[in-house]
């Protein structure tokens, strides 16, 4: 009971603490909405950096975030984010900036084409992505650094639980990813946003496919 008040309270304070405005004079964000969790937009700001707003602008949508408002001002083809490898899951690449989760579809590799050696989890990237139909395609990629940790923070919508590992919900599509030291959540979690450390132990997962995950992994920004 004590856990699941603790996880509570943290995805309280953290969602809080992300949306906008602050409690005081807040300043005008402009970025590209590159997500959706629950009723808040995420949004990257032209240096990748991830934050989540109260709004429900498509994603793709540049806007404009000031006092209580948040104003479109029209539309973006790319955008760029910087975040935390959580996994490879098939051609979907899960990663984490500043604690929120983000699918990046990645290429399929040809029949006769030699394949190129996906980023390991914890590696920091920088990315340049491609928007369209409400999804976002990983263009370009370069590995700029490596956590020190092999936990990492998240925020993320849970879709279910079992002994030592959670799935959780990114952008319609499933993650199953490790808890450290065998933590298992309560089952009253589910569907509940909550901000949780992952394990980024383990491996990916290649041979899945873009419309769902699994696996033992884990991640954070």
């Amino acid at each position: 009971m004590r856990l699941k008040t603790l996880l509570v309270l943290a995805a309280a304070s953290a969602i809080a603490a992300a949306m906008w405005p602050a409690a005081g004079g807040a300043a005008t964000f402009k970025g590209i909405v590159v997500g959706k969790q629950g009723g808040t937009m995420l949004v990257a700001s032209p240096a990748g950096l991830v934050r989540a707003f109260s709004g429900s602008a498509a994603v793709g949508s540049r806007v404009v975030l000031g006092g209580a408002h948040a104003t479109v001002t029209g539309r973006a083809s790319r955008a760029h984010v910087r975040g935390i490898v959580v996994r490879r899951v098939g051609t979907t690449l899960f990663i984490s900036s500043n604690r929120h989760l983000l699918a990046l579809h990645t290429a399929r590799v040809l029949a006769g084409t030699a394949p190129t050696t996906p980023p390991a989890p914890g590696t920091i990237i920088s990315a340049q992505v491609g928007i369209a139909n409400g999804q976002i395609d990983e263009q370009d990629e370069d590995d700029v650094g490596q956590v020190a940790n092999n936990t990492i923070t998240v925020q993320a919508t849970v879709a279910a639980v079992v002994a030592g590992s959670v799935t959780l919900t990114v952008e319609g599509q499933t993650l199953t990813v490790t808890l450290p030291g065998g933590l298992t959540l309560p089952a009253s979690l589910v569907g509940q946003t909550v901000t949780i450390q992952l394990s980024l132990a383990g491996k990916d997962d290649n041979q899945g496919d873009d419309n769902g995950g699994g696996g033992n992994g884990g991640g954070d920004d």
